[in-house]
């Protein structure tokens, strides 16, 4: 095998910083000095051709809306440069070094960890592997002090190891640990590290250990799912709801967010009435009703639902537990198996995104249960992981014009399937003039929306297909 030697093995610094747009490299490759020069340059590592351009501006679909167009003239190029600085704070919490794009080098002697090395701020934590290291965000440091006279660098962010036999060099690094100086909860590093005209990087992942939050599932549907509904001046149609509820689920709670003008009270067992001021609209009653859920999971229905025999709770539940990826699974509403797919290009970050969502679009089968797919989002009747929904949660600025906005914010973080081997009735729809005068959305409800969309989504153009 051959040796070290005198030139020694040479560790290199780079660093992160922070700019205008989010994080960008820059690195030092200046090499330190050994006895032994190297008389070939290293070659520098750098991203291979084509990586490392900005993002190109996306394709809005035909007959989309042109967002930038919703906003008032006068307002427009405020908005805009609020958006933008907006859009960097985002970028610059939500990116990672660990997304840098790495090669493994060809034909490299070196052996280095490539994946799945974590470790917990503050805590130093030994290298796997028999190479040497160089971070930039952490330090590196040796067991001893006695083992640093053949070190130089211990306890900063880069480490020369020369005048090593193998031996000696294997032992030291095998003692080698890395450790980050500040708290941090989900970060990374990049590990650059040279011997002689070969050089490799690999990321560390620093992450805080979470604490895990678990619900008793009990042994009853009860103990596993809470009901929920939203409702607005229709106190008819809600009795009817809980009249077929209690039909098949007579101890499952039903929590029930209400911002009618002139609330009535509901007394029914294991019925949960929360009380809202009036006209707060479709996403804030969604948002009250699911922070209210203590189990599990929460049946979302409307008020207007009709439990029947094919209102199988437990078929949904049975579907979420044996597939622990998913977050939300929706069936059919009187047959209507409503489902859709979301196209989303990121764009140039200048413009903004694109989107387009297309009805009737599913992906692959789930395992196991050829009727459901893996979809975008789907109609108002799904069971879904309280904890997740939480995270996305419903805009409450979102009144009467929201549905799939939800699971658009929600896009990939929510994992969703259909299923239409469950479904729920509807009731006929009756006359009722004071909650129709409310009900149907205007002109200012539509641009509000794609107002916002504009500038929270930071979108330049939506298309609803």
């Amino acid at each position: 095998m051959p040796s070290f030697g005198r030139a020694g093995l040479i560790l290199l610094l780079s660093m992160v910083i922070f700019s205008g747009i989010g994080y960008r490299w820059l690195s030092s490759y200046d090499m330190v000095e050994v006895e032994d020069k190297i008389e070939a340059p290293m070659k520098k590592w750098s991203p291979p051709t084509g990586q490392g351009k900005p993002p190109a501006s996306c394709t809005c679909p035909a007959k989309s809306y042109d967002l930038a167009g919703s906003i008032p003239t006068a307002n427009r190029e405020d908005i805009q440069k609020r958006r933008a600085e907006e859009y960097k704070k985002h970028q610059a919490r939500t990116s990672s070094i660990l997304n840098t794009l790495l090669f493994a080098p060809s034909n490299s002697p070196l052996q280095y960890p490539i994946q799945g090395f974590t470790v917990r701020p503050l805590v130093p934590t030994l290298i796997p592997g028999t190479v040497s290291l160089q971070v930039t965000k952490g330090v590196l440091s040796l067991g001893s002090q006695s083992e640093a006279q053949s070190v130089e660098g211990g306890g900063k962010k880069s480490l020369v190891l020369e005048k090593l036999s193998l031996e000696e060099l294997n032992k030291l690094l095998a003692k080698v640990t890395y450790t980050i100086p500040v708290y941090h909860i989900h970060t990374g590093d990049l590990v650059h590290f040279s011997f002689e005209l070969h050089e490799a990087v690999f990321p560390i992942a620093i992450r805080q250990p979470t604490v895990p939050v678990l619900f008793d599932m009990g042994t009853n549907i009860s103990d596993q799912v809470t009901i929920t509904t939203k409702t607005f001046m229709r106190y008819k149609e809600l009795k009817v709801l809980i009249r077929s509820l209690r039909q098949f689920y007579k101890d499952v709670v039903l929590i029930v967010a209400d911002d009618s003008f002139t609330p009535e009270n509901i007394t029914e067992e294991n019925v949960l009435q929360y009380i809202m001021p009036g006209g707060q609209g479709w996403f804030a009653g969604r948002t009250l009703a699911v922070s209210q859920v203590t189990t599990k999971y929460f049946l979302w229905v409307d008020d207007d639902f009709l439990f029947t025999e094919k209102t199988k709770i437990e078929d949904l539940v049975e579907v979420m537990e044996a597939t622990p990826e998913l977050d939300v699974v929706g069936g059919s509403v009187s047959g209507n198996q409503f489902y859709f797919s979301i196209a989303y290009e990121e764009g140039d970050g200048v413009t903004g995104g694109c989107m387009d969502r297309k009805s009737n679009v599913k992906f692959q089968s789930l395992p196991n249960y050829p009727q459901c797919s893996i979809v975008n989002g789907v109609v108002n009747f799904f069971l879904a992981r309280t904890d997740a929904v939480n995270r996305v949660r419903f805009d409450p600025k979102l009144k009467r014009v929201a549905h799939s906005e939800f699971f658009m914010d929600g896009l990939g973080q929510l994992m969703v399937a259909s299923c239409g081997h469950v479904s729920i009735g509807h009731q006929p729809i009756g006359a009722n003039a004071q909650y129709g005068r409310f009900r149907h959305p205007g002109k200012d409800d539509v641009l509000y929306k794609l107002q916002l969309q504009y500038y929270k989504n930071h979108l330049q153009c939506i298309h609803y297909g």
